[in-house]
């Protein structure tokens, strides 16, 4: 039917990507931990991130997208290996739709040599999934008596896994979400797609008081074009981050982090939109802000200078 065809395609530009079912970051660098359950643990201490993400502005019913995310170390201390625990929560709406989605994430790191560890991870949660066919105008509104009320679906359970390398001046990590590709009833037949990640990113002295952190992450979804995002950024003696952004087929962004207040940083982005939905909307912002409970001193830490 016409009409579930424009629930589908609707979905799809509300993530504003081919395909993308699931929430894309801008300042991703500083937020891994909505895309790969292997990164938990990776901080000192219990570590915690929400932020908000505004698109298009000016565009009436533009996605918004919010999101926090929690993790520590948990069990037995070893020099060779340990564990991590974490939890992420997401919530994304746009116009009439709405998408709600809760991980527990678990992690486990192991030391392959004096310089690299390698976690891997996995995730356990839900999703639900909403749309309030009243909001909607449709080209024939008084054909379309029967779109009404709203529909709801609950997705239990959704699993995510992945793989994270690392080592105090770079990382890769290789994710998928969605991994048991589950259906979403009340939507025309329509499935969960399997979002695969690839990032890649590392860390250069420049001089005592700077570091250059290139970066850059791949995001596929089955049947769709790559989704490749690249930054550039530059750190003023790890406490004041500044850089620039790029999206294929979407656009650039400025990126700046703050760490001048002890156990908390702030990270904000600005998109701009070159792709045609600039003629009708404005830019996105994004913001973050991070806090963590305790002393960076544990010699289980591994600061990673990419991302950390």
């Amino acid at each position: 039917m016409k009409q579930f065809a424009l629930v589908i395609l609707v979905i799809c530009l509300a993530c504003h990507a081919k395909a993308q079912q699931l929430p894309q970051f801008t300042y991703f660098t500083y937020n891994y931990m909505q895309y790969n359950p292997a990164v938990v643990g990776t901080a000192p201490c219990l570590d915690l991130k929400f932020g908000l993400r505004r698109q298009w502005k000016g565009f009436e019913q533009a996605p918004t997208t919010g999101f926090m995310n929690i993790h520590g170390k948990i069990g037995k201390k070893s020099d060779f290996h340990f564990q991590g625990l974490g939890a992420t929560i997401e919530n994304d709406g746009a116009g009439a739709f709405n998408y709600t989605n809760i991980m527990v994430n678990y992690a486990y790191h192991k030391k392959l040599s004096n310089k690299y560890y390698l976690a891997t991870g996995i995730g356990v949660g839900f999703s639900q999934y909403s749309a309030d066919y009243g909001q909607m105008v449709f080209e024939n509104q008084a054909d379309e008596t029967a779109m009404l009320g709203n529909v709801n679906d609950f997705i239990f359970p959704i699993f995510n896994a992945g793989i994270w390398m690392y080592r105090s001046d770079r990382f890769y990590g290789l994710s998928v979400r969605s991994l048991n590709n589950k259906s979403i009833d009340g939507f025309a037949d329509t499935r969960l797609r399997r979002h695969y990640s690839f990032a890649n990113g590392y860390a250069t002295r420049i001089s005592s008081e700077l570091t250059f952190k290139p970066a850059y992450m791949i995001n596929y979804v089955g049947k769709s074009r790559p989704s490749v995002d690249a930054q550039l950024i530059l750190s003023f003696k790890d406490m004041v981050d500044v850089g620039v952004g790029a999206r294929s087929g979407h656009g650039f962004s400025a990126l700046i982090k703050l760490s001048a207040i002890r156990y908390i940083t702030i990270g904000y982005a600005y998109d701009v939109t070159m792709n045609k939905i600039r003629y009708v909307a404005g830019s996105t912002h994004e913001i973050v802000v991070g806090i963590r409970a305790c002393k960076e001193g544990s010699k289980l830490h591994v600061p990673c200078a990419a991302y950390d």
